[in-house]
């Protein structure tokens, strides 16, 4: 939270910035046309803007730009993350105030995943939470690309984790998912 409130300064900074150059050359370029005293209109005067200005202009625009996209983004990440969080802390309070069995508690958190990734949990769970990545691959309905996607994806999310195991994979269930899921 400190750090999107520090992005948010920076950018805010690097813009004020942008518009104190834009007044200085602005007004240097009034000033020269008045010494000058040009008989051609202010518009048709020609600016001549010194080098380092440039580079401030265009550094103080990249800097706003990056930060203020950044804090964006992140908080939208955020807020996903918290919807996502919500849902399943509210099947979690529903399954204890309910008395929801362990089977039903189990197809709500396989609702989450796609097809593939749920068939690689459920070997997971019927080996009980190791299994070679090669078995998988020779389920029905699965293939090599299906599988590896499926098992990179589940990795993502933190629920499983795999090892170099010969030429093939050994995968494991997280000890905090292998608890939920392999109840007796």
């Amino acid at each position: 939270m400190k750090s999107k409130k520090i992005m948010l300064l920076i950018s805010l900074i690097a813009i004020t910035i942008f518009f104190l150059l834009i007044s200085i050359n602005v007004y240097e370029t009034f000033q020269i046309a008045e010494k000058r005293e040009l008989e051609q209109p202010f518009f048709m005067f020609r600016l001549r803007m010194p080098i380092y200005s440039l580079f401030l202009f265009s550094t103080s625009l990249i800097i706003f730009a990056i930060f203020l996209s950044y804090y964006i983004i992140s908080k939208r990440l955020e807020e996903n993350i918290e919807k996502k969080f919500r849902v399943i802390s509210k099947f979690i309070a529903k399954d204890k105030s309910n008395k929801i069995s362990f089977n039903d508690e189990k197809q709500t958190i396989l609702k989450f995943l796609n097809p593939s990734e749920r068939k690689v949990i459920e070997a997971l769970i019927e080996k009980n939470g190791e299994i070679f990545q090669s078995e998988i691959t020779k389920m029905q309905g699965m293939t090599k690309l299906k599988t590896h996607r499926a098992v990179k994806e589940l990795e993502k999310k933190g629920i499983i984790n795999r090892k170099v195991y010969g030429k093939t994979y050994k995968i494991f269930l997280e000890d905090d998912v292998k608890d939920i899921l392999l109840k007796f």
